[in-house]
C-alpha cells in the first residue's frame, strides 16, 4: 500500500484536523547539506548535528491538549509554556530586598542579634504571654483598641496587636513577652466593670503564646501574598438560526482559534432560546468576561469565516465602573486590616482579564491569615465577582557567582523539573559590593515542591567533598598559599571546575560538571597523598607582632619567595604561617628573633593587600570603613569571633588592628553568601550559649544535648 502524502499545513505545526486528517502526520526527516571536503562522509555526518527548524514551533495540537506524537513531535511543546511565562507580569522584578529583622528561630529559643552578630536577646516559649478577645466590632484596628486600652491604663504597643476579622465580629490577638500579662490582663477585661458596656459581646481567654515567628534557614518562607480579580468586563451574546452554525463558532472559540481583542475566550455549549420554526435566532452563544472596552465590531473581527457570522450581536453592560486604581486601592485596603505590609505590587495595566497583586507581610502569620480570611470574598466593588488569594512559598539563595556559573548546567536541567511543578524559577543579576553574587529565587503555591526544590538546590551548591575513605581529604598545607594551593588553582584553570578550600571546615569543595568533579577529585587526591604537611606555625609575642607590622613581615616574604609565608591576624595570639621547606622556617624563626629593622623601598601593606593574610586580596571586598579583605579571610575572621576569648563580636581588623568597627548585620549580609551569613549568626548564638552556663543550658535528654543540635534551651 503506497504511503499517504505528507501534510503540509502539519508540517508547518498547525493542522487542525487531527486524527482525522486523511494526509500523514508522519514525522519527516531533514535531510542536512554537509560539506564534507577533507573528511569521509560517515566521519562528517557525526561530528555535524543540524537542528531541526521546526523544533522551534509551538505545536498546535499540543497547545490544545491533543497532540498524538509526544516526545517524537518534531514541533515544540515548550515554546507554548515559555510564551505564556514571558506574558506574565513580573510583580517583583528588580528582587528587592525583603526586610530582615535578624530574628532567628534557634528550634526552641528566639535569638535577636545587633551590630557584630552579637545576640542582643534571647527569648524562650516560657518569656511570652497570649490573649485573645472574641466578640469586637468590625470596624476596631489595633491603634483604636490600644488606646481604648491606654484609657483603662493598660499599655500596649500596636505591634504585639493582630486583628483578626470574620463575618460580622472581630478578634484581637495579643502576644507581649512578659509571662504574667496575659493571667491579669483577661481578669480585668472579663470584670464587669471594665469595657463591657462598650463591647457587651466581649469575652477574654489565655491562649497558648508559643514564640513569636522567627527565621530558620533551614525552612521556606511564607509572607508572601499572590491575588488576583476580573477586570471590568461585559458578556455577549451571539444568536444563529442554525444549531450547527452555533456549534461551529463555539468550537472555534473553545480551540483559542477566534479571539476577541487578541485573548481567547472560553464559553459554555450554545443553547436554544425558544422552540418555533418562525424564529430566526433561536440558538444563542454566551461569551463572557469579555474586556470592558469590547465592542460590535471586535466580535465580528473575531470572527473570520463569513458563513460563521451571527444573525444578532447582543452587547451587555459592564459588570462594574470601577478604574483599575481605585479598585487596586479598595483590594489593597482589604490586605492591609489583615496586618502591616512590607511592600505590595500591583498590576492592572497589562494584558488579561485578570488584575493582579502580590505583597509581602512583615509576619508570616499575617500573611496566612489573609488567605483564610480573604480567599473567595465577594469585592465591594462588585459583589458577583469574588477575589483569589493564593500564599506563595518562597526559598531564596545569595551564592558566589563564580560556584553558580560552575553549576549552572545541573540548576538548569533541575528547573525543568520545576517548571513542570508550576514553581517560579528566577535567577537575578549580579549582588554584593563587588557584584560578586548571583541571587536566586524559587517560588510556588505548593509549600511541598518549593521545599523539595529547596533541598535539590541545596544538594547542588553545596559541592561535591574530596573524601580521604570516611573523612574529608585535607593536608595542612592548604592553610597557606604555598605549592599545593598554586598547583589546585592551575586545576581549576584547566579543567573548568571551581576548586574551594574551607580552612575552617577543613575540606576541600568542588563545583562544575560531575564528571570533570570525578576527575579532579582523582587528581587532587593524587596530588595530597604525595606531598607531605609542610605547614608549620610561629606564634608572635606581643613584640614580635610590633616588629612584623614594622616591616619585619614584609622582609621575611623578600626573603622566603612568593607564597611560602602568610600573617594570620585574626588568631590569638597572632601568627605567621610558613608554608615551606624547613630551611624556609628556621630562615624566619631567626629574622623574628634578631628583630633586624632594614629601610623598605615600598610601604608595609598596599591598598590592594587583604588586613588579614597580608597578600594581594584574592576575590576582594571593600568595608565601609575602606578595607580590603579576601572574602575567604573575611569569612575566616568572622567565624574567629566565637574564639576570641571575649563575647561574639566581628570587628574590622583594618590599621593593623586598630580599626576595630563593628559591622552592621546589614553590611555582613551583603558580603556574605546567605549560607556563610546564617551559619555565623548560628556560631554566634552558640557561642553566646556557652558564656551563659547559669543563664541557659541544654535539655539533658538524649539527642538534645548536641552541640549542632539546638533544640531544648530553656533557662
Amino acid at each position: 500500500m503506497a504511503s499517504l502524502a505528507t501534510c503540509k499545513f502539519f508540517a508547518s505545526g498547525y493542522c487542525m484536523r487531527g486524527e482525522n486528517c486523511r494526509y500523514s502526520h508522519e514525522e519527516t526527516t531533514v535531510k542536512p547539506q554537509v560539506s564534507v571536503s577533507g573528511k569521509k562522509q560517515s566521519e562528517a555526518t557525526a561530528s555535524t548535528t543540524i537542528q531541526d527548524a521546526r523544533s522551534q514551533i509551538a505545536c498546535y495540537h499540543y497547545s490544545r491538549g491533543n497532540c498524538r506524537n509526544g516526545s517524537t513531535c518534531p514541533f515544540s511543546h515548550t515554546a507554548e509554556k515559555q510564551k505564556k511565562k514571558a506574558e506574565e507580569p513580573d510583580l517583583d522584578p528588580e528582587g528587592r530586598k525583603d526586610y530582615d529583622n535578624f530574628t532567628r528561630d534557634f528550634g526552641g529559643a528566639l535569638a535577636k542579634f545587633d551590630v557584630g552578630a552579637q545576640v542582643s536577646k534571647i527569648l524562650l516559649p516560657t518569656d511570652f504571654s497570649a490573649a485573645r478577645i472574641d466578640g469586637l466590632p468590625l470596624d476596631v484596628t489595633a491603634e483604636s483598641f490600644v488606646s481604648l486600652l491606654k484609657k483603662k491604663g493598660v499599655q500596649l504597643l500596636p505591634e504585639c496587636v493582630r486583628i483578626r476579622r470574620y463575618d460580622d465580629t472581630a478578634s484581637a490577638d495579643i502576644k507581649v513577652d512578659d509571662p504574667t500579662f496575659a493571667k491579669e490582663f483577661c481578669s480585668k477585661l472579663n470584670a464587669k466593670t471594665f469595657l463591657k458596656t462598650k463591647y457587651p459581646k466581649m469575652v477574654a481567654h489565655h491562649v497558648s503564646a508559643g514564640l513569636q515567628p522567627g527565621k530558620n534557614s533551614h525552612q521556606i518562607e511564607c509572607k508572601k501574598i499572590q491575588c488576583s480579580w476580573f477586570k471590568p468586563s461585559r458578556t455577549v451574546s451571539l444568536h444563529f438560526g442554525s444549531e450547527n452554525i452555533a456549534e461551529k463558532v463555539f468550537a472555534k472559540f473553545n480551540s483559542k482559534s477566534y479571539k476577541v481583542l487578541g485573548q481567547p475566550v472560553r464559553c459554555q455549549p450554545p443553547s436554544r432560546r425558544v422552540a418555533s420554526r418562525l424564529n430566526p435566532v433561536a440558538w444563542i452563544l454566551i461569551l463572557p468576561n469579555l474586556p470592558a472596552k469590547t465592542k460590535e465590531k471586535d466580535i465580528t473581527s473575531a470572527i473570520t469565516l463569513s458563513n460563521h457570522m451571527p444573525r444578532k450581536i447582543e452587547i451587555g453592560e459592564v459588570n462594574y465602573d470601577v478604574e483599575g486604581e481605585e479598585a487596586s486601592a479598595i483590594v489593597m485596603s482589604l490586605l492591609v486590616k489583615v496586618g502591616p505590609i512590607e511592600w505590595s505590587q500591583i498590576s492592572t495595566e497589562l494584558g488579561g482579564k485578570r488584575a493582579k497583586a502580590v505583597a509581602r507581610y512583615y509576619e508570616e502569620s499575617d500573611a496566612r491569615a489573609a488567605v483564610i480570611s480573604l480567599q473567595e470574598m465577594p469585592l465591594p466593588f462588585c459583589k458577583t465577582l469574588t477575589l483569589t488569594i493564593q500564599l506563595i512559598s518562597t526559598a531564596k539563595f545569595k551564592v558566589a557567582s563564580s560556584v553558580f556559573n560552575a553549576v549552572q548546567g545541573r540548576i538548569r536541567t533541575a528547573s525543568q523539573v520545576w517548571d513542570e511543578q508550576h514553581l517560579k524559577f528566577k535567577i537575578y543579576p549580579s549582588a554584593g559590593p563587588k557584584q560578586q553574587y548571583r541571587v536566586l529565587k524559587i517560588e510556588g503555591e505548593a509549600s511541598k515542591d518549593v521545599a523539595a526544590a529547596k533541598e535539590t538546590l541545596n544538594e547542588i551548591l553545596d559541592g561535591v567533598t574530596v573524601m580521604n575513605g570516611d573523612k574529608p581529604l585535607w593536608t595542612s598545607s592548604l592553610i597557606g598559599n604555598g605549592t599545593v594551593f598554586q598547583k589546585l588553582k592551575k586545576i581549576q584553570q584547566d579543567h573548568g571546575v571551581i576548586i574551594v578550600r574551607d580552612k575552617r571546615k577543613q575540606e576541600i569543595k568542588l563545583y562544575g560538571p560531575e564528571e570533570n568533579c570525578k576527575e579532579v577529585e582523582s587528581i587532587i587526591t593524587t596530588i595530597v597523598g604525595t606531598e607531605s604537611d609542610n605547614a608549620r606555625l610561629i606564634e608572635l609575642k606581643p613584640e614580635d607582632f610590633r616588629w612584623a607590622c614594622n616591616g619585619g613581615f614584609r622582609m621575611i616574604t623578600t626573603a622566603l619567595g612568593e607564597n611560602i609565608a602568610t600573617f594570620d591576624f585574626v588568631s590569638r595570639p597572632r601568627r605567621i604561617l610558613i608554608v615551606g621547606t624547613k630551611k624556609d622556617y628556621a630562615t624566619a624563626l631567626k629574622m623574628i628573633s634578631k628583630k633586624e629593622s632594614k629601610p623598605l623601598s615600598k610601604p608595609v601593606t598596599t591598598k590592594e593587600d587583604c588586613v588579614v593574610c597580608w597578600g594581594t586580596a584574592d576575590d576582594p571586598i571593600l568595608t565601609k570603613c575602606n578595607h580590603v579583605y579576601c572574602i575567604e579571610c573575611f569569612e575566616l575572621s568572622c567565624n574567629a569571633a566565637s574564639s576570641s576569648g571575649k563575647n561574639f563580636s566581628i570587628n574590622c581588623h583594618g590599621n593593623m588592628g586598630k580599626c576595630q568597627i563593628n559591622f552592621s548585620l546589614e553590611e555582613l549580609q551583603e558580603i556574605l553568601s546567605s549560607k556563610a551569613f546564617e551559619d555565623i549568626l548560628a556560631a554566634s548564638f552558640s557561642s553566646h550559649i556557652q558564656r551563659n552556663p547559669q543563664t541557659f543550658r541544654y535539655c539533658p535528654k538524649p539527642n538534645c544535648a548536641r552541640e549542632k543540635d539546638m533544640r531544648g534551651v530553656s533557662r
